[in-house]
Order: structure tokens, then C-alpha cells, then sequence
């Protein structure tokens, strides 16, 4: 319970700051935002950085550091490794408080630095960040959420068509998680223009997943055979309902609200167009093996694409009443949160009971060197 409290408290505290940013849309205000954004960044890092045992893989980072600062073979990315061994050796020795404060660092800057650039309405998409739970998930899973969070920053440059630098970005995450490499192709594909032709293709394709998905597996086994000799990660995680309703909902509101926006509007049709490719993968895929970590990769657009489309609700019916809809996306996201919170203790999240290293004796945390 007092974990969840915590969480809770440093939502309220971070979403208020947040409204308060200007954003884009005053330049002027640069100086106000980044004391906002600098208080943002250490109410995220601060919790996240004491935690101990808090996340479905800590035990599980541990034993990766430990084997990639002695050399023993470890399946994680070179530059994690490279990351581990240059801490340990700095500090000489295994303090891995020290790494999980640094990856976590890294990850909430390029989150926040991704929101400010990118989004329309800094606040709300930040509320949507916090409220789908983003920011928790990244205890979990340390190297994916950082890589994640470097390919989210790198969205910019897909929308400018600067695919250079893209390119340096998505390498650069994936030293240190390789599924990042999938954007290379995704994101340049949903940055094209599509037409009606194209979007059949997309349902197709959905089709294919639904009634070729053994053969599929047997593609998906040819590109990584390292899965036959670790039979747990073939295991699909089964349908995500909760993805396909957050992917579907999406869609659904942005045809709803907006006739059509202006064909100058790239970066709104590249953050819908991902959403649409997310609702046919989640829905269409769910035999893939860790799907979430390639969902992911689209459906994180949903922060940006929301209040995008709220700025735009051009039908008459919803003409004036944007204040309105945000009031109902609000209400919306703090339930999914709420439902969020309850899954908390589970394997899958396991964020809860938040657990700090300050109330560890101290000779329990001189164990902790190695």
C-alpha cells in the first residue's frame, strides 16, 4: 500500500509540473521549462534510483552485470556490457545501485527531452506517459525502456526526414537492446504516405498473421534460432487485450474527430498511421514472442498522437469543446492507471512493493559490492 501511495504522489506531483510547461508553443519560456523539466527529471530519477528489487528482472540485471564485468558469456548488448564493465572497474567493484541510477537517468531524459520536442501539448501528453504507465515500466526490462526511449527521442528526425540521424539513434539503442533495429523498417514505413490501396495491405497482412501464424513462427525461428535452445522464449505471451482496446481506441477516436488533416501534417498521419500498424500486430500477432517489445515500439506514439488529435477535433459536434475531451481522456487515462496500480504485484509488472535501499542494514549493502 505505501508503495502504491508513493506512486501516486509522484504522479500527482510530476503531472502538475508538467500543465505548467509551455512547450513549443511558447519559445519564450525556455528558462521556466527547464527548472520545470529539471524538477520533472529528479521527482522520476530520485525513487527510481533508491529502488532495490523493485521490477520484475533486478535479481535477474544483477546476474548481467556480474557476468559482463568477469567476461563470462552473457546474451546482453555490447554496450550495456561496455557500460557494466567501465562502472566496476571506475568504482572497482560490483555496485550496481550505481548502474541502475545510471540507465535510469538516461532513459527519463531522452523520455523528456522526446515529449518537449515532439509533442503539442506537453502536459497532457505527459499525464498519458505517467497514467499508461510508462514511466513505472521502466524498472522493468532496463535495457529495453532505455532503448525505447532513445528510439521515441529519434521520432523527430523521422518526421523531418533527417534519416541519418535516425540511423545513428536507432544504432545507438540497439548496443543496448538489438530490437530497436525493427524501427529501421516500421518507422520509415509508417513515415510514407499512404493510400487507400496501403491500408488494405495493412488488413491483409493482419489476415496473413491470423491463418499463416504457424508459419510465421517457423520465419521467426529461421532469423533468431537462438530460441530453439531456450524453448520458454517461444512461449507467446497470448493476446494482449489491454494493447489491442488502447490501439483500437486510438484509431477509432482520430477517425471520429478529425475529418482529415492537412496533407502539410506529417507528423500527425505518421503518429496515426502507427497506431494503426500497432492495432493490426497486437491483434493479429499475438503469437510472437515478446510481442510487446516490438508493440511498443508503435504504440508509444499514442502520448503524442492524442493530444494531436484533440487540437484538431474538427467535427461539429466536437467543435469548442476540446476542454471537454481532454476532461474525458483524463478520466480515462486515471482509470487505466488505477487498473494498472492493481496489476502491479504481478510477475509480469511487479513494481509493487517498492522497496529502497535505504532501509537496508548496512552490512547487507556491503554484500551488495561483490
Amino acid at each position: 500500500m505505501t508503495g502504491a501511495i508513493l506512486y501516486c504522489i509522484i504522479v500527482t506531483v510530476s503531472v502538475i509540473l508538467a500543465f505548467r510547461v509551455c512547450g513549443r508553443k511558447d519559445p519564450t519560456a525556455s528558462f521556466k521549462d527547464r527548472i520545470l523539466t529539471a524538477g520533472i527529471f529528479f521527482l522520476l530519477w530520485i525513487p527510481a534510483s533508491l529502488r532495490i528489487y523493485t521490477g520484475n528482472d533486478y535479481r535477474t540485471y544483477i546476474s548481467h552485470f556480474h557476468d559482463a564485468y568477469c567476461g563470462n558469456f552473457v546474451v546482453t548488448e555490447p554496450g550495456f556490457n561496455s557500460i557494466v564493465k567501465a562502472i566496476y572497474t571506475l568504482f572497482d567493484g560490483e555496485y550496481f545501485l550505481i548502474l541502475f541510477a545510471l540507465f535510469s537517468a538516461v532513459t527519463i531524459v531522452f523520455f523528456l527531452k522526446g515529449l518537449y520536442e515532439q509533442s503539442e501539448d506537453f502536459g497532457m501528453s505527459f499525464m498519458l506517459f505517467m497514467m499508461f504507465g510508462l514511466y513505472f515500466q521502466t524498472y522493468n526490462t532496463v535495457r529495453y525502456y532505455m532503448a525505447l526511449s532513445v528510439v521515441f527521442y529519434a521520432m523527430r528526425f523521422v518526421i523531418k526526414k533527417q534519416y541519418g540521424k535516425f540511423f545513428i539513434a536507432v544504432l545507438f539503442a540497439a548496443l543496448f537492446h538489438k530490437t530497436a533495429l525493427i524501427t529501421l523498417l516500421l518507422y520509415p514505413a509508417c513515415r510514407m504516405k499512404w493510400g487507400r490501396i496501403h491500408y488494405i495491405l495493412l488488413g491483409l497482412l493482419g489476415i496473413s498473421g491470423l491463418a499463416f501464424g504457424s508459419h510465421y513462427m517457423e520465419l521467426f525461428v529461421r532469423l533468431y534460432p537462438s530460441y530453439l535452445n531456450d524453448p520458454e522464449h517461444l512461449v507467446s505471451d497470448g493476446i494482449s487485450f489491454v494493447n489491442i482496446a488502447r490501439s483500437a481506441a486510438s484509431v477509432a477516436a482520430a477517425l471520429i474527430l478529425v475529418k482529415k488533416s492537412g496533407s502539410e501534417d506529417d507528423a500527425y498521419a505518421f503518429y496515426f498511421r502507427m497506431n494503426a500498424a500497432s492495432l493490426v500486430l497486437y491483434a493479429c500477432f499475438s503469437f510472437i514472442p515478446s510481442l510487446s517489445r516490438i508493440g511498443y515500439y508503435l504504440n508509444i506514439s499514442q502520448i503524442l498522437l492524442i493530444p494531436a488529435m484533440l487540437r484538431r477535433s474538427d467535427r461539429k459536434v466536437f467543435e469548442n469543446k476540446e476542454k471537454l475531451l481532454r476532461m474525458a481522456v483524463a478520466a480515462c487515462a486515471i482509470v487505466y492507471f488505477i487498473f494498472f496500480l492493481y496489476k502491479a504485484q504481478g510477475n509480469t509488472v511487479k513494481i509493487l512493493p517498492y522497496s529502497t535501499w535505504l532501509s537496508c542494514p548496512l552490512a547487507e549493502l556491503r554484500a551488495f559490492k561483490g
